[in-house]
């Protein structure tokens, strides 16, 4: 994930007229694809977690989660020693955050050779700390109308025509000499979560590629790429159960923390060993329970004294569709290590 600002940087010294970028959320390697056989896809990894606000960040910066410091979408904010949802910026809303560290965007890298233009959609409702440093040094494209935003979220078909017309508005009002750099924001990931890669998401997928194809044969280079895929979940009362039975005020300092199929605990001082004890016997075979310092032996985050002022003692990795998720009945879900979690794709037409 870390290598996408290079590839749209040296795209954009190729190109004829510009580059778009549609980043596609949610979208996994294997239905890329599947789908998009115009074009040159390659595989890219996703972050650990394999959610939103930890990918897109290193998509854009190029950093890893120790220099940016979003570890996941939830997490602990140490001035405020409280936690945050770095992604609505909830309950920091009213002030700054120290939970990420603001670092220099594609956007600014492109400025010296190219008008960079975002239209970030859905990404223009957001209020916290999170979509400020994600589109850092990008010009931001028009609001968007939050009613027509629903009936998209429903509707993976207009979906796909609605951010067409976003394309071509952006292609057709730019009339200056310098090339553009075009980043669009689809937020494909709604659907997903409630029904999966179904013949929806998939045709609208397909119709996104057919745009692509048209806009490089006018002489513009499109990439395309995601932040994550999704897996099938499935309910399980009595893990949701064994979760609240330890993440309580009485064994842990703060509430739990994490992103949909990797969560964390905070416990207090000396219980961290009982903690996760606890949370492993409770969850059983469907998840991998870890002490936060064996993250770095696993190949999976560094722990900087920063990561670890932010992320929890006590990790939880899914190993099964029955793990219980912060936000529950939501059909599929992702964050953890599958390959349709982990593997996502970069598509490039022209």
């Amino acid at each position: 994930m870390g290598a996408v600002p290079g590839h749209i940087l040296a795209a954009l010294d190729r190109a004829n007229r510009g580059v778009v970028v549609l980043a596609v959320d949610g979208l996994s390697l294997r239905v890329a694809t599947d789908v998009w056989t115009s074009a040159h896809v390659a595989a890219l990894t996703s972050t650990f977690p394999s959610t939103s606000a930890t990918a897109w960040m290193t998509a854009v910066t190029g950093a890893t989660v120790p220099e940016h410091l979003v570890v996941g979408a939830v997490y602990r904010s140490p001035a405020a020693d409280a936690i945050v949802n770095v992604i609505t910026g909830d309950p920091l809303r009213a002030g700054p955050s120290d939970a990420l560290r603001a670092l220099p965007t594609v956007f600014q890298a492109a400025a010296a050779r190219a008008r960079a233009l975002v239209v970030g959609r859905e990404l223009e409702t957001l209020g916290g700390p999170w979509v400020t440093a994600l589109l850092r040094g990008a010009e931001r494209g028009p609001k968007p109308d939050p009613r027509a935003l629903d009936a998209e979220a429903d509707d993976p078909a207009e979906l796909a025509e609605a951010v067409a017309r976003d394309v071509e508005d952006a292609l057709a009002a730019h009339r200056g000499d310098e090339p553009l750099l075009l980043w669009v924001y689809v937020n494909l990931d709604l659907h997903l979560h409630r029904h999966g890669y179904d013949d929806r998401a998939v045709d609208a997928v397909r119709s996104l590629g057919r745009h692509a194809r048209a806009w490089a044969a006018r002489g513009w280079t499109v990439l395309a790429h995601s932040d994550h895929g999704h897996v099938r979940c499935e309910p399980d009362p009595a893990l949701h159960d064994a979760w609240a039975r330890v993440d309580t005020p009485e064994l842990c300092a703060l509430p739990g923390g994490g992103a949909g199929r990797v969560r964390w605990l905070y416990p207090r001082e000396g219980r961290r060993a009982e903690a996760a004890e606890r949370l492993r016997d409770g969850l059983g075979g469907h998840a991998m329970v870890v002490d936060a310092e064996d993250l770095p032996g696993l190949g999976l985050m560094d722990l900087t004294p920063d990561v670890r002022e932010r992320v929890g003692g006590v990790v939880a990795i899914a190993t099964s569709p029955r793990f219980p998720l912060p936000v529950p009945g939501l059909a599929y879900e992702h964050g953890a290590l599958t390959e349709d979690e982990m593997m996502v794709p970069l598509a490039t037409w022209g």
